[in-house]
């Protein structure tokens, strides 16, 4: 019951529940709203009155407290991650483009429409999301919808189309990269890998694009638990590269382990939630990562009602990651882009927590915390200053 609607009926409710009127009036104090089931008043108090209102209702048996801040939210992922408290400092990704190279998105998704900024298709196969995976990726770091919530709602989507339900080369990829590093983007995602080395094309265009202070967050690969198996670009030494834990922050069974062959730098870097993989569910991906489904995927056996479903592995964790690296870049402000890169690569490997029981092989850094990141990239330009 809205008091605007029945002020009466509202002032009345609030007696039947134990409060006097006379101790609201007291305090300053009125209705907001009534709600009957879940047995709650809401009131509205100056500011200086809200602790001694809540220690007067408290005397007379009745709990009180200022309403919890709730935020919409990518399933579990996004708060494990403690993003939400990044999201509370005002920071939403916005004048930040993120590059997504994957397998385009389904433009009539309504959480990412109005995001898009530029597309191109590489694959020759149309610009349309043919596979679900770059629409899913693309949802996790920009989806902007009521539940299922992405990182970074507010960044400008370039998507890049480099592999279609044919797969993809290398060449394609290539191409996708090096076009989207001209539409002026600050954080490039690429949740693909495969054979390669270090000093593979892909890699070199990697580094290149990282020394030009391009961030680029790419998945570590799904081949764990061999040693060994961390994927091609992700071996990149200028790459941001992603492992995966579960939903309980242990390290996934699939995520791909350094070390990099032939390398004096370790890989992963971070890690970020990718999913687990229940073998013999209905949905694969039951404890998986929810997030924007494309058309093609409307029959899927994970899909979530209305327009979601889930998937786990790698290329799950590192949108989190170029999700939190567009924050970042927003709390960073203009600048030089080289050194504002390598101060947002210091904070997020700095900050981020490390998993007991696993190596630096396994899980690099350890799993990436937005509030932190944030926290730590503050003290550093405060201390530069």
């Amino acid at each position: 019951m809205l008091p605007a609607a029945d002020p009466e009926g509202a002032a009345a409710r609030s007696a039947e529940a134990g409060i006097p009127a006379a101790l609201l009036a007291r305090y300053g104090a009125t209705n907001r709203q009534t709600h009957r089931r879940a047995n709650v008043v809401v009131l509205d108090v100056p500011t200086d009155q809200q602790g001694p209102l809540a220690a007067a209702l408290r005397a007379i048996g009745i709990p009180a407290r200022p309403p919890a801040v709730v935020q919409p939210l990518l399933n579990e992922s996004v708060p494990l991650l403690h993003i939400p408290s990044v999201w509370l400092r005002g920071l939403t990704g916005s004048g930040v483009r993120v590059a997504i190279i994957d397998t385009g998105i389904d433009t009539a998704h309504p959480d990412l429409a109005a995001q898009l900024i530029v597309s191109a298709d590489f694959t020759g196969s149309g610009s349309g999301d043919d596979v679900g995976h770059g629409t899913h990726v693309a949802g996790i770091v920009a989806g902007s919808g009521p539940v299922y919530r992405g990182v970074a709602p507010a960044v400008g989507l370039v998507i890049a189309k480099a592999l279609s339900a044919g797969g993809g080369t290398e060449d394609t990829v290539l191409a996708a990269m090096s076009w989207a590093s001209r539409q002026n983007v600050q954080v490039m995602n690429l949740s693909l890998g495969g054979p390669g080395s270090p000093t593979s094309p892909l890699a070199r265009e990697v580094d290149a694009l990282a020394a030009e202070g391009i961030l680029l967050c790419v998945a570590a690969g799904n081949a764990g638990p061999a040693a060994g198996t961390i994927s091609s670009p992700g071996d990149a030494r200028g790459a941001l590269t992603v492992g995966a834990t579960d939903k309980t922050g242990a390290l996934a069974f699939y995520s791909s382990r350094g070390p990099v062959y032939g390398a004096r730098y370790r890989k992963p870097d971070l890690l970020a939630i990718g999913g687990g993989v229940t073998r013999d569910a209905g949905c694969t991906y039951v404890t998986g990562v929810a997030s924007a489904r494309a058309t093609i995927l409307a029959s899927d056996p994970c899909v979530v009602p209305p327009r979601y479903v889930r998937m786990s592995g790698t290329s799950m964790a590192a949108p989190l990651v170029s999700g939190i690296c567009a924050l970042l870049v927003e709390a960073a402000g203009p600048g030089d882009p080289v050194g504002r890169a390598r101060r947002i690569r210091r904070a997020l490997i700095g900050s981020a927590r490390v998993v007991p029981g696993t190596t630096k092989d396994q899980s690099g850094a350890g799993l990436v915390d937005a509030a932190r990141a944030l926290a730590l990239l503050h003290a550093k330009a405060s201390s530069a200053a």
